[in-house]
């Protein structure tokens, strides 16, 4: 009988080794080498096939299971983040200036594990599984892409992707229905002005007004121009312009995030804000330069597979520590290259600490490792069932 929880807390001791070792060593986006490496070993030992992507750290394990089913993906991400850690814990970056303040080293070491567990129990297994460990998810464009246009989601049936929730205690697993994570662009706009003296502003065109009117003007987008059931957000997270007092500048430049879920949504938010930038500095004699980036997609909850993982994650925790949401998160998530590929799930496992807990991507990000035999469980508990026709 395979009792997945069982296998999940045996297997715990191993990955949270695999996991501390990987925390020590955090590597940045399409770096990953030595975490690779890591990955690549314990495939080895554990009998899993793989294949190392071309120019990539990406690797794909690949488990044949002896019964019938439907071909599977796991995911986990690799990459750590540019942030000098700040905790106290002993196993600690060794790496200046990077760190893993997002819990992908957790991520990677679940799914070794769940590897590890599987290759022992592959005459069970219905279908194929496959195992994606993925390069940076935290640089776009990401590395899901290059990993689909390698041939990973060939022939796969669902997909699916665990993330360690810091918000969420230990023992509670959360779903979204719909979209689990926003469309996430970036846009950079220079407003070029005419610089001048402080004391004579009638000779110049003043690029900090001009600016602020922009500014002020696109936060009227997302009341005006987007419907109110639809989610957007249109944030300027940095204003920069001038030197000195007595100078009115020459150029300021804002640099903004913009996020939504609905693809025609995302489509209006580009089309307003170049829009507004162009009126506005036309009107105030000014010009414009603008760099508009396409992020993540908006990540597609498929409802069938989020109701399968359901039901497994109440087998696994309780149906009173299942949370399923119908609001979705504002963040990008490049997971959403495979859902768009397949019906796929996307969930989360509660990480939070019972003191000194702070939010992903802080310097002080802690992961309760009590979080690691629930990931386990969880992967296999979908191993075994997602795959049956």
């Amino acid at each position: 009988m395979f009792d997945a929880k069982k296998i999940a807390a045996d297997m715990a001791p191993q990955v949270v080794e695999w996991r501390r070792q990987i925390h020590r060593n955090p590597e940045l986006a399409f770096a990953e080498f030595k975490t690779a490496a890591l990955v690549e070993e314990a495939l080895k030992v554990a009998g899993v096939e793989y294949v190392r992507h071309k120019d990539s750290t990406a690797i794909v394990g690949t488990i044949k299971g002896g019964l019938p089913g439907k071909t599977i993906a796991l995911r986990a991400d690799m990459d750590a983040l540019p942030l000098e850690e700040l905790t106290d814990i002993p196993f600690k970056s060794e790496i200046p200036g990077a760190m893993h303040a997002c819990g992908h080293d957790v991520h990677t070491a679940i799914l070794m594990g769940v590897a590890t567990a599987l290759a022992k129990h592959r005459d069970s297994i219905p279908g194929t599984v496959k195992f994606f460990f993925q390069p940076a998810e935290e640089k776009p464009p990401g590395g899901a892409l290059g990993m689909i246009e390698q041939g990973a989601m060939d022939g796969v049936a669902h997909a699916f992707g665990l993330h360690v929730g810091s918000d969420a205690p230990v023992g509670e697993v959360s779903l979204t229905k719909g979209y689990s994570s926003a469309n996430s662009d970036v846009v950079n706009i220079r407003i070029i002005g005419k610089g001048g003296h402080g004391a004579y502003p009638q000779s110049t065109v003043d690029a900090v007004m001009v600016a602020a009117q922009v500014l002020v003007t696109l936060q009227t987008i997302v009341s005006r121009n987007v419907a109110p059931l639809d989610a957007a957000v249109i944030s300027v997270g940095s204003f920069h312009a001038g030197t000195v007092n007595n100078i009115i500048a020459e150029t300021a430049d804002l640099k903004i995030t913009v996020r939504s879920l609905k693809p025609e949504v995302r489509e209006l938010l580009k089309e307003r804000i170049e829009e507004i930038t162009k009126g506005v500095t036309q009107a105030m004699k000014a010009t414009y330069e603008m760099e508009y980036q396409y992020g993540y997609p908006s990540l597609p909850n498929d409802d069938k597979v989020v109701e399968l993982v359901k039901g497994l994650a109440e087998a696994a925790v309780g149906a009173e520590s299942v949370k399923v949401k119908d609001v979705p998160g504002m963040g990008g998530e490049d997971f959403s290259y495979f859902a768009q590929k397949a019906p796929s799930a996307f969930f989360s496992i509660g990480c939070k600490p019972e003191k000194d807990a702070y939010p992903g991507h802080n310097p002080k990000f802690k992961v309760d490792e009590g979080c690691i035999p629930i990931g386990i469980e969880m992967m296999l508990r979908i191993a075994m069932e997602a795959g049956r026709k």
